[in-house]
């Protein structure tokens, strides 16, 4: 992908559709539309993905906590897409096997939990991955040696889906491109003039270079998030806000400290939220909170309480891990962007705050899309396109075709067998001193276009190197995202592109070397530039680690 051709497309053309916000749902939105052959535009004033869309729990699920709150519909949704992922994402997404551990202190009981699975297959039809298990004590610590035995009655097995979340967006924005969308990230929105319909002028910044003009659009979609009232307000909008968005902070720390091999959802003994701790290749993730954000978005970070909630939540299940402050080699938070009007009838606490999403027209052809979850995000998107296609036919603009978003695979998603596809990347891998940690990483985030990212290393056998020690990263990677996935800085492949910059802690200053190094010989930058990006960088890093200097490292994390 050529950032100029398409910064020169969204100079000199007009659009149908013009669409803010570069994260899951403002990407999946422009699949949609410009698949169904409506002149797309897709704007993102950071990088794709940079904010909630690469900070959650990556998790593509049902939702079985929202039984709770009788939320059938979002259950039943999100189990359908659950299953449309796994279909059109293989590569992305994975089956992924759960306990559910009861405890006699628990507000959920066995029969409860029995009653709750049934009615969670039967929310899939019964068509998940595998139904529920009812387990016993015994079978439970028998899978799981390291789970708190005292007042331990048992628990369930069931399954849902793990999911790379950046790369999820990243393939829907590629996907939008290839489907005649022009897409262009760090391309900011600072006013939308609505005043005389039919179209609008939005008025952009490119932050690479500074200059600035205007595009026209029929249609603009406010597909910004945590940003949605900011965006809204940039068009005129003068409503009260749409969201109250709460803080979903989550821990990495290394797998063997806890020793576990599934995933578990369980009650925190602290509050009695439902949380995760989950596997993810030798980590372990485990969040999240869930506490309301009055601050800016980008301000988000997480915080000593966080922190030192997720691990004496988790030491209280794991209790010989003790988890240490020490431990953490990360830690990431973001922002759900629950919409108020959503609330439930409870006392508005954070988790009574609904998951759904609404669409809204104000003013005429200024659509705005909040709320919704990562799981849902292509029905979403196919629900706000459709009520674009309805609007866009009054001034007699028609697209080309019905959605097909649920059938088509994402790029890199068409294959039928996963371990045959592994087979072939292995031998061409190996024979290219690939090791077999870095092949699983490159079929998981590339599918069939792994064989592209193979290709520059069999120009350049340099690029089989590892990105950093003991990580399945190769250099191969950084030249690709900067070539081909629009990675124009040091941070968008640490954080994005790939997870590096989660999973390691001591050794983030070698990591932004490495890197910047093989960015620099494709991009050209100078020593000047290299330094800034590092700096850059680290300055990301140093925020979501602040929360240090507030919790010290004593075996309880407090």
């Amino acid at each position: 992908m050529d950032r100029a051709e398409h910064l020169e497309r969204l100079r000199t053309e007009a659009f149908d559709l013009l669409i803010i916000g570069g994260g899951i749902t403002g990407a999946t939105a422009a699949r949609d539309a410009a698949r169904r052959g409506y002149r797309t535009a897709l704007l993102e004033a950071r990088d794709f993905a940079e904010g909630t869309s690469s900070r959650s729990s990556r998790l593509i699920h049902g939702g079985l906590r929202y039984l709770e709150h009788f939320e059938f519909d979002l259950v039943f949704e999100g189990s359908q897409e659950r299953r449309r992922l796994l279909r059109i994402a293989p590569h992305h997404v994975r089956p992924l096997e759960f306990l559910f551990p009861i405890y006699q202190d628990g507000k959920v009981g066995r029969v409860k939990l029995d009653a709750g699975m049934w009615l969670y297959d039967a929310l899939s039809l019964f068509r998940n991955i595998e139904r529920h298990q009812m387990l016993s004590e015994d079978e439970l610590l028998e899978r799981e040696p390291g789970l708190r035995a005292d007042g331990l009655l048992g628990g369930a097995r069931y399954f849902d889906a793990q999911v790379d979340d950046a790369r999820l967006v990243l393939s829907n924005v590629i996907a939008a491109a290839e489907a005649g969308a022009a897409v262009a990230n760090r391309l900011e929105v600072c006013e939308v003039d609505t005043r005389d319909w039919p179209g609008h002028t939005v008025r952009v910044v490119d932050r690479e270079s500074g200059e600035e003009w205007s595009v026209d659009a029929l249609v603009v979609l406010n597909a910004t998030g945590p940003w949605t009232d900011c965006t809204a307000a940039l068009a005129g909008v003068k409503d009260d806000p749409m969201l109250q968005p709460t803080r979903g902070t989550h821990i990495q720390v290394s797998r063997d400290r806890i020793g576990h091999e599934h995933a578990f959802i369980f009650e925190s003994p602290v509050d009695g939220r439902v949380m995760f701790v989950l596997p993810w290749r030798d980590f372990t993730l485990i969040g999240t909170t869930d506490d309301f954000h009055e601050g800016r978005p980008q301000d988000v970070a997480p915080t000593a309480d966080d922190v030192r909630y997720l691990l004496e939540s988790t030491n209280h299940l794991f209790p010989d891990a003790d988890l240490a402050a020490s431990d953490v080699l990360s830690a990431w938070a973001g922002l759900r962007p629950l919409v108020v009007e959503g609330r439930g009838s409870g006392d508005g606490a954070e988790g009574e705050v609904s998951r759904d999403f609404v669409v809204r027209q104000e003013p005429m052809g200024f659509f705005t899309i909040a709320g919704g979850k990562l799981t849902s995000s292509r029905a979403m998107a196919e629900q706000v396109v459709d009520q674009i296609a309805e609007f866009l036919a009054q001034a007699d603009v028609k697209g080309k075709g019905k959605c097909d978003t649920a059938r088509v695979p994402l790029p890199g998603g068409d294959f039928e067998d996963l371990e045959a596809l592994h087979a072939h990347v292995s031998t061409r891998a190996a024979d290219l001193g690939i090791d077999a940690a870095a092949t699983t990483r490159l079929v998981r985030a590339y599918g069939t276009r792994t064989d592209d990212v193979l290709d520059l290393v069999r120009e350049s056998r340099e690029l089989a190197a590892p990105m950093l020690e003991g990580l399945p990263y190769v250099a191969a990677e950084v030249v690709y995202a900067a070539r081909c996935e629009l990675a124009l800085h040091l941070e968008d492949v640490l954080y994005r592109r790939t997870h590096l910059a989660m999973e390691t802690h001591a050794r983030f200053r070698n990591a932004c070397e490495r890197t910047a190094g093989f960015m620099a010989a494709e991009l050209g930058w100078s020593e000047d530039r290299v330094a800034a990006e590092i700096e850059r960088a680290e300055s990301l890093y140093a925020r979501d680690d602040a929360w240090r200097a507030g919790l010290s490292t004593d075996a309880n994390g407090e």
